[in-house]
């Protein structure tokens, strides 16, 4: 992973990766409402779709798949990719996406206590009300930092941000989905794991496409 980091602080700047790692921030969880799942994805277009012929015969079709941003790849399934069909007047969006995890943040968990150990006996000369006071900063601010902290936590946000796009670049397991009249989406079931990775692991704008899809 820190060879990859690396490699990545030589092509790749602080103001890229950062505003990739605050766009999955800020992207909402998947919920369920109204029987269909909102479902936060990165999303990658189908450009090209060529079906392979004579593979399964009449019960499963193969396909060579082109994505934007990602390695070609074949895809099987029982649903024919009308969409892709020569002379067809309206040809709906087809995306493989990739559904996205907040665990890539490495965001903390929880907020670190006071260890219980430390609280004072009552002969002490401050209250245990005073322990667990909170500091008194104006409303909004936050505590001053010295010039070598605020550096430190600048620096360790960039590291994240830069172990992200390294994690991103990995391969992944994706879903196929073609969007609906109504515009929602809806799978398209594969008889394999659908296994992608991007092209160029550098190309923070391939994997900028963050959407929250609503899936039927």
């Amino acid at each position: 992973m820190q060879t990859s980091v690396a490699a990545l602080r030589d092509t790749v700047t602080v103001e890229s990766a950062s505003k990739l790692y605050n766009l999955l921030e800020n992207i909402s969880v998947p919920r369920f409402a109204n029987a269909r799942l909102q479902l936060p994805c990165i999303a990658f277009p189908l450009t090209e779709v060529r079906w392979r012929p004579g593979q399964y015969g009449d019960q499963c079709f193969t396909y060579d798949v082109k994505v934007d941003g990602l390695h070609d790849l074949s895809i099987t399934t029982e649903d024919q990719l009308v969409q892709f069909w020569p002379g067809k007047p309206v040809r709906r969006t087809v995306l493989l996406i990739r559904p996205w995890t907040r665990d890539f943040l490495e965001l903390p968990d929880f907020t670190e206590l006071r260890d219980f150990a430390e609280l004072p006996d009552i002969d002490d000369e401050s209250s245990v009300e005073d322990y667990w006071s909170v500091p008194e900063f104006p409303l909004h601010d936050s505590p001053p930092r010295s010039p070598r902290e605020q550096g430190s936590a600048d620096s360790e946000s960039s590291e994240r941000a830069f172990r992200l796009i390294a994690h991103l670049g990995q391969p992944f397991s994706a879903f196929l989905v073609a969007q609906q009249r109504g515009g929602e989406y809806r799978r398209i079931a594969s008889d394999n794991n659908i296994i992608a990775q991007v092209r160029d692991a550098t190309s923070v704008n391939d994997m900028m496409d963050v959407r929250m899809l609503e899936i039927l």
